[in-house]
Formats: C-alpha cells, sequence, structure tokens
C-alpha cells in the first residue's frame, strides 16, 4: 500500500483495511486484534474498527531496529 492509498483511507479501519496496511492475512489480522495492547474500537458484538492514527503509534511502537551481521 503506498502512503497516498493510506491517506485516502477513513479515520477507523476495518480488520481487512487495516491487514491490507500491514500486508498480512486475515489469521494474523484477527490473531493481533486480540492482542492487549493493540488498538480497537468495538462496536457490538462483532463490528471491530481501527482507528488510523492510533495503528500509525502501534507500528512506531511495535518496530525494533534489528542489526544485519
Amino acid at each position: 500500500m503506498t502512503e497516498k492509498e493510506f491517506e485516502q483511507l477513513p479515520m477507523m479501519l476495518t480488520v481487512d483495511q487495516m491487514r491490507k496496511v500491514l500486508n498480512i492475512g486475515k489469521n494474523s489480522a484477527y490473531e493481533l486484534i486480540y492482542q492487549k495492547n493493540f488498538p480497537i474500537l468495538k462496536l457490538g458484538e462483532r463490528k471491530i474498527r481501527i482507528p488510523k492514527k492510533d495503528l500509525l503509534i502501534w507500528i512506531e511502537n511495535n518496530t525494533k531496529n534489528y542489526e544485519i551481521g
């Protein structure tokens, strides 16, 4: 997903939109949303949304720098 495509997404992402941003599969996306520190908003029994700005913060906080070699 390009930066422009990301900017055009709504403020509240569906699980499918979030998984496309992260380039992960459906099963991985659902495993992720049930982790304690992952930012979700539950709307009723089945509807889940991920705030776009909180997803960016989560990515920054969970990205590690690895040294190669």
